[in-house]
């Protein structure tokens, strides 16, 4: 008698729906399997089909066939057809924790139309795991997970069964597929029953023994495989003939309920998965790590539109929806939508061919688009009531806003523009109290201007001299504005007279910069006089992997530093400081034939650095300009750092992570790829040495690694990674970190980024009790204050006050994700917030709004139970309560 109980037989394809062909190629290749997965299923009544967890397969399909929509609803709801629950398969280390809960949201929003959504979180092909993910999911509502790659031992080290447990302590019971197949194991079952059968014993016999429950789940698929038909009559042929246990045509939910629905004890693994193959014949199931820097301005496209929707679009309308009863969910909904199609791993790994980018960057542009254009509206209707009185004649009201929830120091731009030809010298800026900001014109230009806002006719008036004004604004009210007056004039700024003669330096009454002769940074504390020297170098060497991996060519050669051609410093009294450094950095072209090391021709990439430091500020901005003309390289940023034993901590999805420095590599029998040195981080990273932090932050920048001394204990160099250039699609197998190629050997000439790349990033250092957490250094330095002109209209018989906050977190250790009108349309508002502390951490949400009551729900919006709010002198002050890393969601009605 057998020892297993089941055989579920899983039919499914996985649909990577850009890749090493274009979008539309591949829909014309989707409806096709479609309309013959439909034929199937309405032949055949037993036949079931798992269609990839993706819901957006539904949309492509049915925008070429809308007259098989009902068909579709009937396969779902009959079972045999199943869907979701995600909108796309995305990567998960490159995408906002945000973004996922989106994406969950609009693959439920969408599969619900259709039938019952798949309650699992399917994540078959993704290149490693998260930590939070089962959080995320268990909040959702669902009830499992399937994953895949990362999680690399041998089923002995790593159950197939297993309870997945987050950080905050939520758990969630988990399928790994098998290490050697993944997603694969049947796919491809030949159509001779006899040949079926011995195919299927040996993949039972080789996954089966590993089953805890005696369920074997076997997925018939692979990327883009069609539905087989004769799938049943090779069941029947089974069940008749095998003399072992039963097969049935399965699904993913049946399968997991019926193998672990009954189990009560799971071995349970915690944490993030991102291990390579360390197994015998797990050649396919390598991580792939080299995705983290490939096609980076692709990366950074992606952070800017998610920072526009989740930090600027959603809260304003979320503030529009309670104070004036408006908001524009379906503008919301389809700049998302752009912004989610560029998030399957294939499509923002950069990873696929040029046509695919070049369509990603359009899908950016449009995101980017409708969330400006939000952002414009909002801006004019909140600042529509607010007193404007005080205005004297001749100046300019101007609305500046601070979307994050805590009071802060900004620089901030203002636009002002003036018709006439008057020589402007100095600007003018103070707020209803009479305090005056420091301000200076940057710049003035001839433009045409364009009214942004709906109300208003955009071409109204002709050309106009610009000034943009930049401005150091103090004491921003958290999530509200303040309004100012702005005044151009004819003198000059005479308070900053006479100007300090330059030096290679910049500073304030903290820390002192200076440029030395090699082109490194020496950063000083001004109380302590301790020194940071040899920061900021460039580190140059070959890479002939491809868009998949980072792979040095067997005889590399890598370059450290650049010459330093010159330095000019702005250091007039207005309240910040800036330097600009050009330098050159001579580096091989490309590599050479073979691709066994670097070329013996060179060329000369121009790099550009302005750095800014304000005053009273510990963080020193940068804004790096290359003009990328080398070939088949990696460019890195190295900076030299005394660390104790704590790992570098680097921000995560409501998440810190640190990982093991010493890192063990594959035996050489079972070596594919090398296990990563580098890491993935999302927007900030930190390292602590006694009582010194140095924190990192930047915008679309996701890879760094820890390179410890070989001689200094204590001591190494954090390496931040700008870019790679590649040119093939698949073939790192090249070089020297991975014999694998994981897509096909095509030419993508767009992975070599010939192109002018700016990277905006922070440096910070200081005694960390003094400094701000990490992650609102990160979240200040990403999201600008911004500013709106305003016009002298009158203003209502009730005007607001001149600044004013409406929502304010008191608790640096929570980090505040998202505000944003609630997705079911009920007229309610939602905030969510994580507590990155390791403790039980206890915090206030100071409300400014007409709020009634507030619940707590979960990331699909089930609501719980209701939370006390305490009126205090006008406004709600709402207690929350958080465990470690546990994320919370607050409705506001």
């Amino acid at each position: 008698m057998s020892r297993y109980k089941q055989i579920h037989l899983v039919p499914h394809t996985h649909w990577d729906r850009e890749w090493y062909l274009p979008f539309e190629t591949f829909r014309f290749r989707l409806v096709g399997l479609v309309d013959r997965l439909l034929k199937t299923m309405e032949e055949d009544g037993e036949y079931r089909f798992h269609l990839d967890g993706q819901s957006i397969i539904l949309e492509d399909y049915l925008e070429i066939r809308p007259e098989r929509r009902p068909d579709i609803e009937r396969f779902v709801r009959n079972g045999q057809l199943t869907i979701g629950p995600w909108y796309v398969l995305m990567d998960e280390y490159l995408v906002s924790g945000e973004s996922m809960i989106r994406n969950l949201e609009e693959g439920k929003r969408i599969g619900e139309t259709f039938g019952p959504v798949m309650q699992v979180g399917y994540l078959p092909d993704t290149f490693g795991h998260i930590a939070q993910m089962p959080q995320i999911l268990k909040q959702f509502g669902l009830e499992y997970a399937v994953v895949w790659r990362g999680l690399n031992g041998t089923p002995e080290q790593v159950p197939t069964e297993f309870e997945w447990e987050a950080p905050s302590g939520d758990r969630l019971r988990t399928i790994h597929l098998p290490y050697k197949y993944g997603y694969t194991s049947a796919m491809s079952l030949p159509d001779n029953p006899e040949e079926a059968m011995e195919k299927l014993n040996g993949l039972i016999a080789d996954i089966g023994p590993h089953s805890l429950s005696g369920h074997v789940l076997l997925m018939n698929g692979f990327d883009h495989m069609e539905p087989q038909p004769h799938i049943s009559a090779l069941v029947a042929h089974w069940n008749k003939s095998s003399g072992m246990a039963p097969m049935k045509i399965s699904s993913i939910p049946d399968f997991l309920a019926e193998s672990m629905g009954a189990m009560m004890e799971l071995p349970r693994l915690s944490g993030e998965f991102r291990r390579t193959s360390h197994t015998p014949g797990g050649v396919i199931n390598s991580i792939l790590p080299g995705v983290l820097s490939s096609r980076v301005y692709l990366k950074q496209q992606n952070a800017r539109a998610q920072n526009v929707m989740e930090k600027w679009a959603e809260p304003l309308e979320a503030l529009s929806l309670c104070l004036h009863g408006e908001h524009h969910p379906a503008f919301v909904r389809q700049a998302w939508k752009y912004i989610l199609q560029n998030h399957p791993h294939d499509s923002i790994c950069g990873c696929s061919i040029d046509e695919v980018h070049s369509e990603m960057e359009t899908r950016f542009l449009k995101a980017g688009q409708i969330g400006e254009q939000l952002i414009v509206e909002a801006l004019e209707q909140l600042a529509g009531g607010i007193d404007r009185s005080w205005i004297e004649q001749g100046c300019v009201p101007v609305f500046l806003f601070n979307s994050l929830p805590w009071r802060r120091d900004a620089l901030a731009e203002i636009e002002l523009d003036m018709d006439e030809n008057t020589f402007y010298r100095s600007v003018h800026i103070k707020d209803q109290a009479g305090v005056q900001y420091d301000a200076e014109i940057v710049s003035v230009s001839r433009v045409c201007p364009i009214e942004t806002y709906s109300a208003r006719y955009p071409l109204s008036r002709g050309e106009t001299n610009r000034h943009k004004i930049i401005v150091r604004m103090k004491n921003m009210p958290a999530m509200g504005y303040k309004l100012v007056s702005a005044k151009l004039n004819t003198f000059p700024l005479l308070t900053g007279l006479p100007i300090q003669p330059p030096s290679a330096a910049i500073e304030n009454e903290y820390v002192r910069i200076t440029a030395e002769a090699d082109g490194a940074l020496t950063w000083t504390d001004l109380a302590t006089g301790e020194c940071y020297s040899g920061l900021h170098r460039f580190e140059d060497g070959g890479d002939v992997g491809d868009e998949y991996s980072y792979s040095q060519p067997l005889l590399d050669e890598r370059y450290i530093g650049s010459t330093l051609k010159n330095v000019s410093v702005k250091v007039d009294n207005c309240g910040w400081q800036s330097m600009k450094l050009h330098y050159e950095l001579l580096l091989p072209r490309s590599a050479a034939e073979q691709a066994k090391r670097r070329s013996e021709d060179f060329v000369t990439l121009d790099v550009t650095v302005e750095l800014t430091l304000a005053e009273s500020d510990r963080t020193a901005s940068f804004r790096t300009t290359v003009n990328n003309t080398a070939r088949d390289h990696r460019l890195r940023l190295l900076f030299p750092l005394k660390k104790g034993n704590r790992p570098v901590q680097a921000g995560g999805h409501f998440d810190l992570s640190a990982r093991e420095e010493d890192i063990r590599q594959p035996s050489e029998e079972v070596w594919v790829e090398n296990e990563p040195t580098t890491f993935p981080f999302r927007h900030f990273l930190y390292a602590d040495h006694a009582d010194n932090r140095v924190i990192f932050h930047a915008t679309g920048l996701h890879e760094y690694e820890w390179i410890p001394s070989r001689h200094r204990e204590g001591e190494g160099t954090l390496a931040i990674t700008l870019f790679r250039s590649v040119s093939h699609l698949g073939g790192g197998d090249r070089g020297m970190t991975t014999s694998n190629r994981p897509g096909p050997g095509l030419l993508a000439e767009g992975g070599q980024c010939l192109r002018v790349m700016t990277f905006e990033y922070g440096l910070t250092i200081g005694d960390r009790a003094a400094l701000q957490s990490p992650w609102r250094i990160a979240d200040e330095r990403e999201i600008s204050v911004r500013s709106r002109v305003l016009t002298a209209e009158p203003v209502p018989d009730r005007p607001l006050p001149g600044a004013c906050s409406w929502l304010e977190l008191d608790t640096p250790a929570f980090h505040a994700t998202s505000l944003r009108p609630a997705v079911d349309g009920e007229g309610s508002i939602e905030f969510r917030v994580v507590n990155l502390a390791e403790e039980v951490t206890e915090g206030q949400v100071i409300l400014r709004l007409p709020i009634q009551t507030a619940h707590e729900t979960g990331l699909n919006g089930a609501v719980g139970r209701e939370l006390e709010l305490q009126v205090k002198g006008g406004e709600h002050r709402l207690t929350v309560i958080l465990g470690p890393k546990e994320i919370k969601t607050i409705r506001l009605k």
